[in-house]
């Protein structure tokens, strides 16, 4: 499967949510640049096994993941090369070092972190392109070893956003409310902010009251809420204004009139009922006139 697209139409964390549910497996390449006519295009390469993310770098050679470890003064190109030959091509580069004691589980944490890095940071771009191949062969030399499911990936990178203009038209409006869809407990990792929100999840008070109970800026109630709705949690509703709440046609006209009482104001309209069948016809003869004289 292929799937060339314009992130105005998918968002990155669109896509990642129909990676993650779907459980593709493949390469995600996505090329993006500032708004600026001197901007260069960035690029970023993304592989998936199963919806799971496995590995990320900017770099089309395969040598992002050596490249870092070289940085780090943990080994040289040379080292790697050779103990990488050591091992099955098949086996992932970080866990080949690490059988063999050259990496420790904590390196490899960072190397991977690092990868998600360069995720988190395409978030903030609202334009640019994609190309999402599902034959795309998965890189050895570019895996830790380590995976993590692609919504796993993108709420983590939301949370971090301070930058949510590419994502400001999908918020849930302040003035609507969310309503939980999946029974029970929520099975994905939520932070304390999101589980807050989601104890308001009835459809019964809007997030812009949520925020003012919570004592928090709307926007930010407005992001956790979408943070939800991405992994399939909850949904927006609007707000249903309760019937009682609404004036009565008594309520009404005493609104226009508060000093009539309503008899008289019945009589009124009544008189005023009989006034217009009075001039009705009048009106109806000189339309029938006027039309006439056009013939």
């Amino acid at each position: 499967m292929t799937l060339a697209s314009s992130l105005e139409d998918f968002s990155l964390a669109e896509l990642f949510r129909m990676i993650d549910q779907g459980h593709k497996s493949g390469r995600l390449t996505i090329w993006v640049s500032a708004n600026s006519p001197t901007s260069e295009t960035q690029t970023c390469y993304i592989w998936f096994r199963q919806g799971r993310v496995v590995a990320a770098s900017d770099r089309p050679d395969g040598q992002g993941l050596t490249s870092k470890i070289v940085e780090k003064n943990w080994l040289s190109q040379r080292v790697i090369e050779r103990l990488h030959g050591l091992s099955s091509s098949e086996i992932p580069l970080g866990l080949a070092l690490k059988m063999q004691g050259a990496l420790q589980a904590e390196q490899l944490n960072w190397l991977f972190m690092s990868q998600m890095q360069h995720i988190w940071k395409l978030l903030e771009f609202r334009t640019g392109r994609f190309d999402l191949d599902g034959k795309a062969s998965l890189p050895s030399t570019e895996m830790t070893g380590l995976s993590t499911p692609a919504m796993e990936v993108v709420l983590s990178g939301l949370r971090t956003l301070k930058n949510w203009h590419a994502l400001a038209d999908a918020l849930p409006t302040p003035d609507s409310a969310i309503q939980n869809i999946t029974p029970g407990q929520p099975q994905i990792r939520l932070n304390a902010r999101e589980w807050q929100v989601w104890e308001f999840a009835k459809g019964t008070v809007s997030l812009q009251d949520i925020a003012i109970q919570l004592n928090q800026p709307t926007t930010t109630i407005q992001q956790a809420a979408f943070r939800l709705m991405l992994a399939g949690l909850v949904e927006e509703i609007p707000l249903v204004v309760c019937k009682s709440s609404l004036p009565s046609p008594v309520d009404e006209l005493d609104m226009l009139a508060p000093a009539t009482s309503l008899s008289d104001l019945l009589d009124k309209r009544k008189s005023e009922t009989a006034e217009k069948s009075r001039v009705s016809p009048s009106l109806l003869q000189n339309l029938v006139g006027f039309l006439r004289s056009k013939s």
